[in-house]
């Protein structure tokens, strides 16, 4: 019973970190975004209110890195299809090597976007909050990307 329980852990705090992460961006993308410049008028206000929520969501998000670099380490220790960091011996691993790159990506995106643009939403640079959004948009996307090459490597692994 022990060789299930371990796995499962690890598995479901891979999967609870990675939808605080990826699942905190589509929402940010999709909902709080879109809610907040309709229902908010004041656009001093509006940045405010985002750069709150910004800075809530990028500690779960730090987080949430070293949770995920760890459990995603354990989990291929036990696995019995990955060969190796960045090898593309096999279909499985030549996804899960694509995924690890575009993972970090998404990485540094979301880094520099909260040290290079902390509190962009509420500045006054339209140019930065542009730049900004842009970030957030690009990481959303690939952090979508990422889910479903996860989905190929649970279907094929």
């Amino acid at each position: 019973m022990s060789n299930v329980i371990i796995p499962s852990v690890v598995r479901s705090l891979h999967n609870i970190f990675t939808s605080i992460w990826i699942g905190g961006m589509l929402a940010m993308v999709i909902s709080f975004l879109p809610s907040i410049r309709k229902e908010i008028k004041d656009g001093e206000l509006q940045g405010s209110v985002i750069d709150r929520i910004m800075r809530q969501h990028s500690k779960w998000v730090y987080i949430g890195i070293i949770v995920l670099a760890v459990t995603g380490m354990l989990m291929a220790r036990l696995s019995d299809q990955t060969s190796g960091l960045f090898n593309f011996a096999n279909p499985y691993s030549s996804i899960l090597s694509i995924k690890h790159i575009l993972v970090i990506l998404v990485v540094v995106i979301a880094l520099v976007r909260s040290i290079a643009f902390k509190n962009a939403a509420s500045s006054k640079d339209k140019s930065k909050k542009k730049l900004s959004m842009a970030l957030l948009m690009v990481n959303a996307l690939l952090g979508t990307v990422i889910l479903v090459l996860s989905s190929i490597c649970a279907v094929i692994g």
